[in-house]
């Protein structure tokens, strides 16, 4: 169903020069180089780098989907009746936003690669169904980000958005699409390529079992194919977590960068708060393999994105509910949540 795109884009698993590949990253100038084993304690993706023209790819590598289960697979429309008419209509009161995005989802297939809408929309369609009226709209796939942004540069004209401009942000390589008289703050879409979590810098090249390993829960490590009309749930807990009574919050992130340990312990808080009957009892057994000292491993950038995540998991008032959650989740958390909270209050 889900076969690799046969352009040439490498994946984890293929050979280079006979080394196992890992994934690949983009370095500062940018450019696409490829990783293996020697790279994965490097701080950042190494500039002198093989890129793909360097070293013989052989293709043992798996497809996107190859890993899942067969029950990951549901018909979408009989685990979220509506969903498919909710996306539409999302789509189509966008306007050429929306006709644009209709583009990628029929070029990407053209070109042999995969496109799935990811993270709340989908999360709310299946939990809510179609009342809850997605505007949000975040997609993973298979192309390469530095290819989806030329792409997105190339087709945007000829959709009639020749005044956006992609972009890509390189601490986390989404790609996204804005409004340049909005100084790139209003984003008609975010994607990103499927991860791996191998390294201590973003890389890609992974597989849908690979990419939720970036994924903070895994109620939001749900793939919807619109063309497909297709739920992937590659944890093959998702959906289950999402429905059960109360509400189950489990993470399966391992993501090695500290400053993403501390991202994602705040977006527990986030649900924590949204769902305040959920069974966290998962989410205290991630957190507790988390150093103490987290917060003295973060670095400048780090609190800057901590920061401000906070203003948008924590409302005003729930400083003192943030200090009870952390105390669950352990001592990790009660550091981090203490120097933020500090912060707040001054």
């Amino acid at each position: 169903m889900y076969r690799r795109a046969q352009d040439g884009t490498p994946v984890r698993g293929d050979l280079a020069d006979g080394e196992p590949l890992l994934g690949m990253a983009v370095t500062g100038e940018p450019r696409e180089v490829l990783l293996r084993e020697r790279d994965r304690e490097a701080p950042e993706p190494p500039e002198d780098g093989p890129g793909r023209a360097d070293l013989r790819i052989e293709c043992q590598g798996p497809g996107p989907a190859d890993a899942c289960p067969p029950k990951a697979f549901r018909p979408a429309e009989e685990e979220a009746p509506g969903i498919g008419d909710a996306v539409d209509g999302c789509l189509d009161g966008s306007g050429a936003e929306g006709a644009f995005i209709r583009l990628l989802m029929k070029r990407l297939p053209e070109r042999g690669h995969h496109f799935w809408l990811i993270g709340g929309a989908v999360r709310d369609l299946v939990d809510v169904g179609p009342e809850a009226e997605p505007n949000d709209l975040d997609f993973a796939g298979t192309l390469p980000p530095l290819e989806l942004r030329q792409e997105i540069d190339d087709w945007s004209v000829d959709a009639g958005l020749g005044d956006y401009r992609a972009l890509m942000s390189r601490p986390s390589l989404v790609v996204h699409l804005s409004r340049p008289e909005q100084g790139g703050g209003s984003r008609i879409l975010e994607y990103k390529a499927l991860a791996v979590t191998d390294f201590l810098f973003p890389a890609y090249g992974g597989s849908l079992t690979d990419d939720v390993a970036s994924r903070d829960l895994t109620v939001n490590s749900l793939y919807y194919d619109h063309g497909r009309r297709l739920l992937v749930d590659p944890t093959g807990e998702g959906i289950a977590h999402l429905r059960a009574r109360p509400r189950v919050l489990a993470s399966r992130n391992t993501e090695r960068p500290a400053g993403r340990s501390a991202l994602v312990l705040l977006r527990f808080l986030k649900f924590a708060f949204r769902y305040p009957d959920a069974d966290l009892s998962r989410l205290r057994d991630w957190a507790a393999t988390l150093p103490a000292d987290l917060p003295d491993r973060l670095g400048e950038s780090d609190w800057r994105a901590l920061r401000h995540s906070w203003r948008s998991c924590v409302p005003d008032e729930g400083l003192h509910r943030a200090l009870e959650i952390a105390g669950f989740l352990g001592p990790a958390a009660v550091a981090l949540v203490d120097r933020l909270t500090a912060e707040a209050r001054a």
